[in-house]
C-alpha cells in the first residue's frame, strides 16, 4: 500500500514526481515547459497549533518544486499541466514533517466568442513519521468563459472533488459546486468582479441532534450542507497591483447548530520598490457567526486539528513577503505570517511563521 512504504521511499517518489514531468517529450507538438524551486529556512511558534499558553515553537526547513507544461494541440486546442510538490521538516518535531502534492491537468480550447476547458485534479498530503495518517482529495472541474463585450466577460463553472481522510475516516467529504463570474474592465489598470456559487457538500460523518436533556448525540443520518455566496472585488492595477475583496457566505446544515453567516474582507497589494525589490502584502479578516455551538474544528487535547484548506473558522491572517531580484532567474524572500481568531468563540489561537529563503527558476 502506497502510503505504509518507507518515509525514505516516499521522499524519493517525491523528488521523482517532479522531475518526471520535465522527462524529455517526443510529441511533434510545440510546448513550452517553465519551472521554479523554492528553498526556505524558517521559525514555526506554534507547531502544534495549540490553543493553550504552552506553545511549543521549532526550526524546519520547506522545499516547493513546481513545474508547468503547455501543448499546443491542433484546432485551438491547448494540454497544459502543473505539478506542485511542497516539503516540510522541522529540526525537533518529526511527527509534524509532512509531504504534499498537487497535479492539474487542462484540456481547452479558445476562439473568439468562446472558451472552454476542463480540467482534473488531484492533491494529496502525508506525515511519513506517521503510520496510515494522510488525506487525498481528487477532483474535475469545467468553465465556459465568454466575451460579451470588449469589457464585460463573463464565466460558468462546475466543479466536484471528493475529500478522504485517514485515520478518521468520518472526517471525509465531497461536494459540488456551482459558480458564476462577471468581469468589467472599467479601465485599462481598473477591473471589477462580481460572483456567486452555490456548494452541496455530503459528509460520511454523521449529524448531530439535541436529545429532551439537551446533550448533542447521532442523528441517525448522514451530515448534509448547502453554502451560498455572493463575493465582489476590485483590482487597481497601474504601476503596483491592489485588490479589495468581500465575500459573504450563508450555509445551512441538517446538523444542529452549525448553520452559519459569513463576513470575509480580504486586501492584497504588491508594489516594486527600487533595486530590484518587491513588497507583497496580504491580510484577511473574517468573522463567522453559528446559530448554535457548532464549529467545524477539531480537537484533541488542547491541539487543533486542521484539515487541507479548512483552517478556524474565524481565523484571520496576515502575510508580508519581500522579494529582492537577484537576476532572471533567481531571487532572494523574507517571509513572515501571522494567523489568529480573534472574533472566534472557540480558544483563542494564535501562530506565526518566519521564513528566509531563495528562489529559483522561471
Amino acid at each position: 500500500m502506497l502510503f505504509r512504504i518507507s518515509p525514505e521511499s516516499r521522499l524519493a517518489f517525491f523528488f521523482l514526481a517532479f522531475f518526471l514531468l520535465f522527462f524529455p517529450s517526443t510529441s511533434a507538438f510545440p510546448a513550452d515547459t517553465e519551472g521554479r524551486a523554492v528553498f526556505n529556512l524558517g521559525y514555526d511558534d506554534n507547531v502544534f497549533d495549540d490553543t493553550s499558553n504552552q506553545k511549543n515553537g521549532d526550526f524546519l526547513y520547506r522545499i516547493v518544486l513546481e513545474g508547468r507544461t503547455l501543448i499546443s494541440l491542433p484546432r485551438t486546442l491547448a494540454l497544459s499541466g502543473s505539478l506542485w510538490n511542497g516539503a516540510e521538516f522541522f529540526t525537533r518535531e518529526e511527527s509534524e514533517n509532512r509531504l504534499r502534492q498537487k497535479l492539474n491537468l487542462r484540456l481547452g480550447s479558445e476562439n473568439r466568442f468562446l472558451t472552454a476547458f476542463l480540467k482534473g485534479t488531484l492533491e494529496t498530503s502525508f506525515f511519513p513519521w506517521k503510520e496510515n495518517y494522510y488525506y487525498f482529495k481528487p477532483g474535475t472541474e469545467f468553465s465556459l468563459v465568454r466575451n460579451l463585450s470588449p469589457v464585460f466577460r463573463a464565466s460558468l463553472t462546475v466543479n466536484y472533488q471528493y475529500f478522504g481522510y485517514h485515520p478518521e475516516s468520518d472526517l471525509s467529504y465531497q461536494f459540488l459546486v456551482y459558480s458564476g463570474l462577471i468581469e468589467s474592465r472599467i479601465r485599462d489598470d481598473l477591473r471589477a468582479e462580481l460572483s456567486g456559487a452555490e456548494t452541496r457538500r455530503w459528509n460520511k460523518g454523521e449529524a448531530r441532534r439535541l436529545d429532551q436533556q439537551s446533550n448533542l448525540v447521532s442523528a441517525g443520518f448522514a451530515r448534509d450542507d448547502l453554502v451560498d455566496e455572493l463575493s465582489l472585488a476590485l483590482a487597481y492595477s497601474p504601476r503596483y497591483f491592489l485588490r479589495a475583496a468581500y465575500n459573504f457566505q450563508k450555509g445551512t446544515s441538517n446538523s444542529y447548530g452549525l448553520s452559519f453567516q459569513t463576513h470575509r474582507t480580504s486586501l492584497t497589494f504588491s508594489y516594486p520598490l527600487p533595486t530590484k525589490t518587491i513588497l507583497h502584502l496580504f491580510g484577511v479578516v473574517q468573522v463567522k457567526k453559528y446559530t448554535g455551538l457548532g464549529t467545524y474544528t477539531i480537537w484533541a487535547e488542547d491541539r487543533r486539528i486542521i484539515l487541507a484548506d479548512e483552517q478556524d473558522e474565524n481565523l484571520n491572517a496576515i502575510s508580508v513577503r519581500v522579494e529582492q531580484k537577484i537576476n532572471k532567474y533567481l531571487s532572494l524572500q523574507l517571509d513572515y505570517n501571522r494567523y489568529s481568531n480573534e472574533f472566534s468563540r472557540s480558544r483563542p489561537y494564535s501562530k506565526n511563521l518566519f521564513f528566509l529563503g531563495v528562489r529559483c527558476g522561471t
